[in-house]
């Protein structure tokens, strides 16, 4: 596979199929993102999709080598996806009073291992926008804590928290739905 910064040199002379390269490489991880946050809506996290990939080849010929391309990138699909959802005034889901019920390894379990996708999706849609976009990037895209942090603007310790807290809130959730089926 071919480094991420030769693609971008090769790009900034005008190789189109070193962008192909790059588009195909992360495209299906933008595309879960922009997915699992807006609710597995396919249409919309197509549309974003090709939306952050055209931000980001308006953005590269100023690109500068800081760091990995791909926060650059997610740096720019949070961006826009936060800024879709401020435009179109999506409405955050009710956050539910906390339990002291500390599941946070089943729950990284399940997620990792993905058992029962649906149920998790759905417990996922319920978090707010800030903890729930923190989990896609942690467990579904495999970011560090660190690289969160860098991404969404904060410090590490508010990353780890919006973690810490959105696992609690989905063990609660999947813990409420395990009573209803029982």
């Amino acid at each position: 596979m071919i480094d991420d910064y030769l693609l971008i040199i090769r790009i900034k002379r005008g190789d189109t199929d070193a962008w192909e390269i790059l588009v195909d490489k992360y495209y299906d991880k933008i595309y879960a993102y922009c997915f699992r946050r807006f609710f597995g809506n396919k249409e919309l996290a197509e549309d974003l999709t090709q939306d952050i990939f055209l931000k980001v080849i308006q953005s590269l010929l100023t690109y500068r080598f800081r760091g990995k391309f791909y926060n650059y990138l997610y740096t720019i699909a949070v961006n826009h996806c936060n800024s879709y959802a401020k435009k179109k005034q999506l409405e955050q889901t009710e956050i539910i009073e906390n339990t002291l019920i500390d599941k946070t390894e089943t729950i990284e379990k399940l997620l990792i291992n993905q058992v029962d996708s649906q149920l998790i999706q759905t417990a996922l849609d319920k978090l707010p926008i800030l903890q729930k976009e923190a989990i896609i990037l942690r467990f579904y895209q495999d970011l560090k804590v660190k690289e969160i942090a860098k991404i969404t603007g904060v410090g590490v310790a508010t990353a780890q928290s919006r973690i810490h807290q959105g696992l609690k809130k989905l063990a609660s959730y999947l813990n409420e739905e395990e009573f209803r089926n029982d």
